[in-house]
Formats: C-alpha cells, structure tokens, sequence
C-alpha cells in the first residue's frame, strides 16, 4: 500500500502523533533520609513524552499545578505545564479542565511577563493542543521574537506548518542543517511525505534513529517507507 493512503490521515492529525509509544520503564528515583522517594518532575515529563506515558505525565502535572498554586504564573513553570498538557492531549487523556488550568496560568504568566518567550511558548503549545493551530503559530512566532537562538521553538513552529499542510514552511525551516536534536530530522521527515518525497523521509528518520530516536510508530513508518522504496533498512 501506498505510503499516501497509509499515513496521510495520520500526518493530516497531528505531527506529534509519533510520541504514542507502546514502550515500558522504571522511572529513577532517589530515596532521601527517611525512605521518602524523591523524583524530580522534569524526569517525569522527559519520560513521560518519550514513552507516551499519560501516569507520567499527570504526575508531572500534579507537581506544577501545585507549584503555580502556590508560588503564582510564572513562565517556567507555565511552559512545562503547557508541555505536559500538550502531550496529554496527542494521548487523549487530557480534559476540559485541564485545558483550563493551562490556559489560564499561561495567560496570566504572559499578562504579567509580556517580554518572556517562555510564557509565550507556553500558551502556543497549550493552544496547539487545542488544536487551535494559527493561534499557536502566533504565539510561537512571537516567542521566537523576543528569543531568536531558542531552536526548540524553530522545531515547534517547524511541525505546525506540517499540521497546517504547510511541508514547504517546515523544509526551508529545517533542510540542509545539521541537526543535534533527532526531533528535527523526525518533524522533517514527515514533511517530506507530504511532499510524497519518500526516499527523503526515510533518510531522516534513519538520522532520526542514529540520534536515538525509536519506538513504534517511527518504526511502522520506516517500514513502510522501506516497503515502498524496495530498500532494506539495514
């Protein structure tokens, strides 16, 4: 089958749709005095996005929410809770009411912090888990403004163009670099497909993989690119 009718649908979704992995691990942990676990919650989004983990996810989730209680909107803060319901959302495990603690802190770390790119990220990936993609865009864009060297938010308006049917957008962004984060090569690679440039995909996602990127739907994807190319992947 033809890797059009078999992965469109899926790019047409949603870039992201790769982090679902069906993959299993052990959290690290470190016991301090007392037998008191102590786990950092950014260990629990890193993971939690790579595996696909909703459990570590909303445990990430559950730090933050309290911490903003707490401490009040600020745009770290913010941005890793919008991280964490943006993926919660390509999950489908996110609600209404998190979509509304989300916003509601982002919106407020940017009334407060208007020149902070963090804040601005923020609600972009709060809305572009909405699915309110040319919102996101815009407030992505802006946070590239105010902080041009950030090459995660190149990534994140990168695969918004990809969303958008925009591959164009996203190759001029990313093609021709030589990329430390396998994010890029993966966000590039799905470009490429839409550009129905096959070969030019799966060499991505090879660079994608030699950098350490795997899991199940990378995987499928590679296989059926190969299937179509007649290349092993070996």
């Amino acid at each position: 089958m033809s890797i059009n009718n078999k992965f469109k649908l899926s790019v047409m979704t949603g870039i992201f749709v790769f982090h679902c992995f069906l993959l299993v691990c052990a959290m690290p942990v470190q016991i301090i005095e007392g037998g008191i676990p102590l786990i950092d919650p950014q260990q629990f989004i890193d993971e939690g996005i790579r595996l696909g983990n909703h459990e570590m996810l909303r445990q990430a989730w559950k730090h933050y929410e309290e911490s903003l209680g707490l401490s009040g909107a600020s745009p770290v803060a913010c941005l890793e809770m919008g991280k964490i319901y943006y993926h919660l959302s390509l999950l489908g495990r996110s609600t209404e009411e998190d979509f509304d603690t989300a916003e509601f802190y982002a919106r407020q770390a940017v009334s407060d912090n208007p020149q902070s790119a963090d804040a601005h990220r923020a609600l972009g990936l709060i809305l572009a888990g909405r699915g309110a993609y040319l919102d996101a865009l815009e407030e992505l864009t802006l946070a590239l403004h105010l902080n041009p060297y950030n090459q995660m938010l190149i990534y994140d308006i990168a695969a918004l163009h990809v969303t958008l049917h925009q591959p164009k957008k996203t190759i001029e962004l990313l093609e021709g670099q030589n990329h430390k984060s396998s994010w890029a090569y993966v966000v590039l690679a799905l470009a490429w497909i839409q550009q129905d440039q096959k070969g030019k995909a799966l060499l991505n996602l090879m660079k994608a993989r030699k950098l350490g990127h795997s899991g199940y739907w990378i995987d499928l994807i590679m296989e059926r690119l190969s299937q179509d190319l007649n290349l092993p992947l070996d």
